[in-house]
């Protein structure tokens, strides 16, 4: 079937859907079953007089209809109390304040979350995969149903249900619960509300919206994993940490001294001069300090992407466990171009790190080795790294070596399906085995976690 068919299918199918679910009842849903059963059943007319139970719903249902397209209109305002953020899988509850500004009781009403538009492009239909693609049938895989689905819950992240609302006074504010598990990491953009009313017979709903735009991060899944023990040891860093926060280089200041000749303008302290009318200098010391590299590969070769989750999941782990104001953690992946971000030592904090994690995204046209120029060029400045890979390939195998060659402890985590097939992949060219861990996915915890 053509591709571009099946996507304004599944569109035009997704917009009746949601319709359908807004805008009937469930007693409406029973009626338009009975009428369309009894059409079924009750065709012949000379045999049977369920066609009377047919004609009879259909009246209901159109004047129900009718009645439904008179609008209504509120006079409400609602605000959302949101969490910082949210993490994967774990149960989150929000408020909703609902302030009602009308003159009279307001009563039987639904309210509904509204999400931007979770219907992917035409395009994104076509170039990702669902996980597990590959193990569906062949009709699955052509018409690409499966994928679309998947791509519309990732989209959402999370499913949210209908809230009954207990009646809202005039000129009062009642406060409800909102209950949502978030399956997928990222942001989720709330565009408004939907309120709900039924008509008078109870089948049809009457809709208000209510444009209110918020959003909410959702975290990645963390792990408790062990630390590793990377013998870190602190590296000069010329400029010291101010170099991560300005321009220039500048040193740790450790006190004060009489003027010699030659000493650098610059470096005279003003406000001793300007109380003894004598020149001082301001002496400093080099900078050192522990400084680890976290380095994600971002290069997903299997069609499987739950394998990359689960690498992010780690990743966003380490954040967490390695946080400390006494040291600088520099995560590096690579995007549509290199990216490096540091926290640490007052540069950033490991939120900051967290938050990036929870929206890097696989990429298929690049390789891990375009690292190794930025890797090599601050080398020195590392006290040891932690690198989760998705693969093993000579990339892989040259920025092992390069930490191996400049002395620097290292810890290398390799996910796959397939572990045994994976070690002797990596193993069978390499004598020494230290460093590296090879983790089947879906044994993180038991493989990684603390003991």
């Amino acid at each position: 079937m053509p591709a571009r068919f099946l996507y304004k299918s599944y569109a035009g199918f997704y917009t009746f859907s949601r319709w359908r679910r807004r805008h009937f009842t469930p007693a409406g849903m029973m009626v338009v079953f009975a009428v369309f059963l009894s059409g079924i059943l009750g065709f012949n007319i000379l045999k049977t007089t369920l066609y009377q139970i047919m004609a009879f719903g259909f009246c209901v249902m159109t004047v129900s209809m009718v009645l439904s397209l008179f609008p209504f209109k509120l006079k409400v305002r609602i605000h959302r109390v949101l969490p910082e953020y949210a993490t994967v899988n774990d149960t989150i509850s929000y408020e909703i304040d609902i302030t009602n500004f009308s003159t009279k009781t307001q009563k039987g009403l639904i309210l509904y979350e509204n999400i931007q538009d979770p219907r992917p492009a035409y395009e994104t239909l076509l170039s990702k995969k669902e996980p597990f693609e590959h193990l569906r049938n062949t009709w699955d895989r052509k018409t690409l149903y499966y994928r679309w689905l998947w791509l519309i819950r990732k989209a959402g992240k999370a499913q949210f249900f209908p809230i009954e609302l207990p009646d809202l006074p005039a000129g009062e504010t009642v406060t409800v619960i909102s209950k949502i598990v978030p399956q997928y990491r990222g942001y989720i953009h709330f565009s408004g509300v939907t309120f709900a009313r039924p008509d008078a017979i109870g089948l049809f709903n009457r809709l208000f919206h209510i444009k209110k735009v918020q959003r909410l991060l959702v975290l990645p899944k963390r792990y408790q994993l062990e630390t590793p023990d990377l013998d870190s040891t602190r590296q000069y860093h010329p400029g010291g940490i101010s170099l991560a926060a300005s321009i220039g280089n500048s040193d740790e200041f450790m006190s004060l001294r009489q003027y010699r000749p030659g000493d650098a303008l610059r470096n005279i302290h003003w406000r001793t001069f300007a109380k003894t009318n004598e020149l001082v200098i301001k002496e400093f010391e080099d900078e050192y300090f522990v400084r680890h590299a976290l380095i994600l590969d971002t290069v997903l070769n299997s069609e499987d992407e739950t394998l990359f989750e689960e690498a992010v999941s780690i990743a966003s782990s380490y954040i967490t466990s390695l946080q400390t104001h006494e040291s600088i953690l520099d995560l590096m992946f690579v995007g549509n171009r290199i990216y490096s971000f540091s926290s640490g030592r007052g540069i950033a904090h490991s939120e900051k790190m967290l938050e990036i994690m929870a929206c890097v995204e696989p990429c298929e046209d690049k390789t891990v080795f375009e690292l190794m120029p930025t890797l090599a060029a601050n080398i020195q400045q590392f006290s040891g790294a932690i690198c989760i890979f998705l693969d093993w390939d000579k990339g892989h195998k040259k920025i092992y070596q390069l930490f191996k060659q400049s002395a620097l402890p290292v810890f290398i985590v390799v996910l796959t399906e397939n572990k045994l097939k994976m070690e002797e992949k990596i193993f069978q060219d390499m004598m020494v085995r230290t460093g590296i861990k090879v983790v089947e996915k879906g044994q993180i915890q038991s493989a990684l976690g603390r003991i």
